[in-house]
């Protein structure tokens, strides 16, 4: 269990460190918003946030070398989405432009990610969601002189991290005074 958490912002970077109450070989399994973004064996990780935002950080520790840190990963809130993709075998591409289209409406670059050679495959933590909107990515290679590749489509995917508030109905015995709340039929 972690015992002490602590944070130190630099501009865009914040540094967490946590002390844990485990023995032995410690495993760290970070999250930005409920989204797992590294899983450790140190007891410190570095997230870049946008000046002025704010997101929540959780830590889950463990002596489990096995453990499943999706399926056991908190609750998130709000909505994130970790967009991966393999990387172009085109000697010729530069970088990559990330785009992210909202409810079937228009696209916008929401990242361009360097090529690197010696990467198989890209990972970007998206902006925070609109919970009951549909998202769609893609992920377009483009080469040094600016020209667009080939594109891959991620999604479209409905967003949906609020569920509907149940039904209840209410009510009142003015003899004791009470008021009675049960789930409607």
């Amino acid at each position: 269990m972690i015992t002490n958490y602590e944070t130190i912002r630099d501009e865009y970077t914040t540094r967490v460190i946590v002390t844990s109450d485990l023995a032995g070989t410690i495993y760290y399994h970070w999250y930005l918003d409920g989204v797992l973004v590294a899983s450790t064996e140190s007891n410190e990780f570095w997230f870049y946030l946008e000046q002025g935002e704010q997101a929540r950080v959780e830590v889950l520790d463990t002596n489990d070398a096995d453990f499943d840190p999706v399926a056991n990963a908190p609750d998130g809130w709000p909505a994130r989405r970790l967009i991966w993709w393999v990387r172009s075998i085109d000697a010729t591409i530069d970088h990559y432009r990330v785009e992210q289209q909202q409810d079937a409406g228009d696209w916008s670059t929401v990242a361009e990610v360097p090529h690197d050679d010696n990467l198989w495959h890209y990972q970007l933590l998206s902006e925070r969601l609109d919970d009951l909107a549909d998202y769609a990515w893609r992920v377009v290679p483009v080469d040094a002189a600016g020209n667009d590749g080939a594109s891959t489509l991620i999604g479209p995917e409905r967003i949906v991290r609020a569920p509907d508030a149940p039904d209840y109905e209410i009510s009142f015995n003015a003899g004791p005074t009470t008021v009675t709340f049960a789930e409607a039929s």
